[in-house]
């Protein structure tokens, strides 16, 4: 039995433009409690950046001054809302990553899916067995 991603996805999640600096990325995450959110050029999905990233630009002399297109990871994995949610673990397992981005559809708007929710899902799936 196939269960879409799209079922256990955040929708339209927050956001940051490219161009901010990385402070108002760390202020998005605490306040919204998430640890990825997509970045976005013009509305048009450019990068993702996660808390670990954030983590190692405050390392960095001058912090304050650089951008979140600066450590933002480029060409973000993207995969449709019906892809599998067992497939799109195994992808995320695979490349070593904390988060893919959903494509939109006509009906369903874009989201997020991280290891998170791919925890959410198996301890829920154990739960049923």
């Amino acid at each position: 039995m196939s269960i879409p991603v799209s079922e256990y996805m955040t929708q339209v999640p927050h956001s940051v433009g490219h161009d901010m600096g990385i402070d108002k990325a760390k202020e998005l995450m605490t306040k919204y409690s998430c640890h990825h959110l997509p970045v976005l050029d013009g509305g048009q999905l450019v990068g993702v950046i996660s808390d670990r990233d954030i983590r190692t630009a405050e390392k960095v002399d001058r912090a304050k001054e650089l951008k979140i297109e600066d450590f933002m990871t480029e060409e973000p994995v993207v995969v449709p809302p019906n892809q599998d949610v067992y497939q799109v673990a195994m992808l995320m397992h695979e490349k070593k990553i904390g988060s893919v981005i959903i494509s939109g559809t006509e009906n369903t708007p874009w989201g997020i899916f991280t290891a998170t929710d791919a925890l959410h899902f198996f301890t829920q799936q154990k739960g049923a067995n």
